[in-house]
């Protein structure tokens, strides 16, 4: 039956689907590529199915078609509302820094055991809990070299200003570095936020509020693929 139910389709306006819900069709997708069947009480349940290479998951029938405009759970490299993070794979994510994009250079990764899902205030969660924002393979790698220092962190990005420095809520979560250029030449210095004060990276402001990028279930945060404190 599932494999009848796995053929090209045609979709129609209106036949993109949305995340962790159950549609007309009995089922929910999960992610872009992904779906459980529903319960009579309208709840997925049950085995995750895949739908095959090309194929995205809709609200019509066929479940799976060709046509990627149908897809349901789209999200990759769209910045939460608040402008904090955005979701670039299953389980890897990037620093929006208070725009509207996705920075191309501060990242993270959720680990193998959770994923990202750009609602989620915390950025990474169980999948039990979180749909999958952004259903595209992505290479969580937290054993990369480390940036050494606020200098190295400053040429290694390039930019002016004030970014993260690191996760680790007691101490990283509260510091920051600022970038700045002599002579053409970027350094930076890693200042301290006052008090039980943590860094906002998209205030670019310290604040008593916590950051997502600090919580528990971020696995590590990297500089162009190089790992933060």
């Amino acid at each position: 039956m599932l494999r009848l139910l796995i053929v090209l389709g045609f979709c129609i306006l209106g036949c993109r689907a949305a995340c962790n819900t159950c549609n007309a069709n009995g089922v929910s997708c999960i992610s872009e590529t992904e779906f459980q069947f529903c319960s009579s009480a309208s709840d997925p349940i049950g085995t995750l199915y895949t739908c095959p290479t090309g194929y995205y998951c809709t609200e019509s029938t066929p479940i799976c078609s060709s046509v990627a405009s149908s897809a349901g759970c789209t999200g990759c490299n769209k910045c939460s509302s608040d402008n904090r993070f955005a979701c670039t794979s299953r389980n890897t994510f990037a620093l929006c820094l208070g725009t509207s994009t996705p920075s191309s250079s501060i990242g993270g990764s959720c680990g193998t055991n959770n994923v990202c899902n750009v609602g989620n205030p915390n950025i990474c969660g169980s999948p039990a809990t979180y749909a999958v924002t952004c259903s595209r393979s992505g290479t969580p790698d937290c054993d990369t070299t480390a940036i050494k220092n606020a200098t190295e962190y400053c040429q290694t990005i390039q930019t002016a200003g004030k970014y993260p420095y690191g996760r680790i809520t007691s101490t990283t979560c509260r510091q920051y570095v600022n970038c700045y250029t002599a002579a053409g030449i970027f350094y930076g210095n890693v200042y301290t936020c006052p008090g039980l004060t943590y860094f906002d990276s998209t205030s670019k402001l310290c604040t008593t509020q916590t950051q997502a990028r600090c919580s528990d279930t971020v696995s590590c945060l990297t500089l162009n693929a190089r790992l933060l404190p």
